[in-house]
């Protein structure tokens, strides 16, 4: 598997299978305000904390340096999780905290970090915060 994986990504054979790897992602902030062409800019800060854990329990913070998906969804129809996906990119964090700002087609009603919850998160349901339009809330729950 080692010889098949690019460099840039290495570090996931260690954090996936021989480390007890935890992140503490969450999503502070996600506003859009609505362009002129009737497209939206959503912009979020989030932030990513990670932590490698012993076999007693024991853990310690190590730095942030992991590709990990943003995104934006639309506002979910009833008794479903997630809206029509927005936008999903994969980001190279290296810090605590960030901002990503980007386009997209539809108004946003959720967004934020790691959103599918694709990483051993603590607390997995901060990840994704209701967005806020320059005019007030998009949506006032996200169907979850």
């Amino acid at each position: 598997m080692r010889e098949q994986t690019p460099p840039k990504l290495q570090y996931l054979i260690k954090d996936l299978f021989e480390d007890i790897t935890l992140f503490s992602n969450r999503t502070l902030s996600a506003t859009a305000s609505k362009r002129a062409d009737g497209q939206y800019n959503v912009s979020i800060e989030v932030e990513a904390r990670k932590f490698k854990a012993d076999g007693n329990g024991n853990e310690t913070e190590v730095p942030v340096d992991d590709w990990i998906d943003i995104g934006a969804f639309t506002k979910p129809e009833s008794g479903r999780k997630y809206g029509d996906t927005l936008c999903r990119q994969r980001m190279h964090i290296t810090q605590r905290h960030s901002t990503f700002t980007f386009t997209v087609a539809g108004m946003p009603a959720t967004a934020g970090i790691d959103p599918f919850a694709l990483l051993i998160d603590r607390i997995p349901d901060d990840n994704l915060k209701d967005v806020t339009l320059d005019s007030g809330p998009v949506s006032a729950s996200r169907g979850r």
